[in-house]
């Protein structure tokens, strides 16, 4: 039996209130502090949102789903909301390979499906450079794992992942809701 060893992975979850996390999330007022460091080193419009308060009563239903796929109780483990924020992309926006450390788990709402041309959310393989082109060339490892965007689905990921956006290519408008959370196992 073939089995690999790997410290990545990701689950999507389609949230049990959908239309509630998605309503919240397109109406929701935006904070006063809309400073972005990190901004600089991509081309995205990010807006930071007020929705603190409301996210554990709007994400907790996923975060348990996650969670119990983990065998793990999210009730044991402190959980905080670091911050949340909306992306929106429009043609030539992209963002780079990046990661959320030191922070513990991230997520993305998915605002809009995929259409052709979009901006495409990928994992990036931080180890595919020490794999030999033979093992690249016969298609057993990539370095890249794209996710495609379903509206309303939430992808949730340990926050050390590396990923990032391709260029969004399409007249379409782009958009999803990212957060990061920080959590106690002690």
């Amino acid at each position: 039996m073939l089995e690999t060893i790997s410290n990545n992975f990701y689950s999507i979850i389609d949230p049990p209130n959908k239309d509630e996390i998605l309503l919240n999330a397109e109406i929701s007022k935006l904070t006063e502090d809309q400073e972005f460091s990190w901004a600089d080193y991509c081309s995205i419009k990010v807006e930071r949102l007020d929705l603190q308060e409301k996210f554990f009563p709007l994400f907790a239903p996923s975060l348990n789903i996650f969670f119990n796929e983990l065998n793990l109780d999210a009730n044991d483990l402190g959980i905080y909301c670091d911050e949340i924020w909306r992306n929106t992309y429009t043609r030539n926006f992209y963002q780079e390979i990046h990661n959320h450390s030191p922070l513990h788990l991230s997520g993305v709402l998915f605002l809009n499906d995929e259409q052709e041309g979009d901006g495409r959310f990928f994992f990036f393989n931080r180890d595919y450079s020490e794999v030999s082109k033979e093992w690249r060339h016969i298609g057993l490892l990539s370095d890249r794992k794209y996710i495609k965007a379903e509206r309303g689905k939430i992808l949730l990921f340990p926050s050390y992942m590396l990923h990032g956006v391709t260029i969004h290519k399409s007249d379409n408008i782009r958009k999803t809701l990212a957060f990061n959370l920080l959590f106690s196992t002690v």
